[in-house]
């Protein structure tokens, strides 16, 4: 028993030195914690996130698909989602490039330029800086910017625009199209021509199927400058 109280005595006492060393360390520990609170005010709190994307993706290959079907395949090297803002899009920097299919898995057609911006809330494309719209079969739109309205089925400009079908190149600005339900352009205005050129493409094509235009004397031109592929066939 003796041992049991002498055992006791002895734990009591260490611990009322121990308390205040402890109580010393807590007050010390959170003069330091407040000391670094205030001298560091970003925390994660602070971050402003609105603004940011939310999703960054680079070197991007993927099929976007409606209802199950594939609708497109979209290839760029950056890829933003902003869906945190008010108006929801994507930002694609550093030239995507879109093919769209039909149901049996066909191109339609193909975009491709510097740089564009999907809204979320409207479906409109904003296509900027050497834009080149290929539709199958015969027809390149050449242009700086193009808007294209997924769900007004209305692709247009005012920019200047370069078209070139099987049977003419037209230029002018101020373009106006109207697309079918499976994407095709059915229609198109071009309220400002500059320049109407007729010419045959099945005639007179050079070997990568770029045409010179009816009325022109190859022989006539200085051949270096030709382009590459401008030479009629058989030359």
């Amino acid at each position: 028993m003796s041992f049991g109280s002498g055992s006791a005595r002895s734990s009591k006492s260490p611990s009322l030195k121990i308390l205040p060393a402890l109580t010393g360390c807590v007050v010390a520990t959170c003069a330091i914690c407040g000391a670094c609170r205030h001298e560091d005010p970003v925390g994660v709190a602070g971050i402003k996130t609105k603004g940011m994307p939310t999703m960054t993706t680079k070197n991007v290959m993927t099929i976007i698909s409606d209802s199950g079907i594939p609708q497109y395949k979209l290839v760029c090297p950056l890829w933003l989602v902003y869906d945190n803002v008010d108006t929801p899009k994507w930002v694609l920097p550093g030239g995507p490039y879109l093919e769209k299919f039909d149901e049996k898995m066909r191109t339609i057609f193909t975009v491709a330029c510097d740089s564009a911006v999907n809204n979320r809330l409207t479906g409109q494309w904003i296509l900027t800086g050497n834009v080149e719209f290929k539709e199958n079969p015969g027809l390149l739109i050449l242009t700086q910017q193009l808007i294209w309205d997924q769900r007004e089925q209305l692709v247009y400009s005012d920019s200047f625009i370069h078209i070139e079908q099987p049977d003419k190149i037209i230029e002018g600005y101020g373009f106006e199209g109207h697309t079918s339900a499976s994407g095709k352009l059915s229609s198109y205005i071009l309220h400002r021509p500059t320049a109407v050129l007729p010419y045959d493409q099945s005639k007179i094509s050079g070997s990568d199927g770029t045409a010179i235009p009816a009325g022109v004397d190859p022989a006539a031109l200085d051949p270096t400058m030709i382009p590459p592929g401008m030479m009629p066939a058989g030359r």
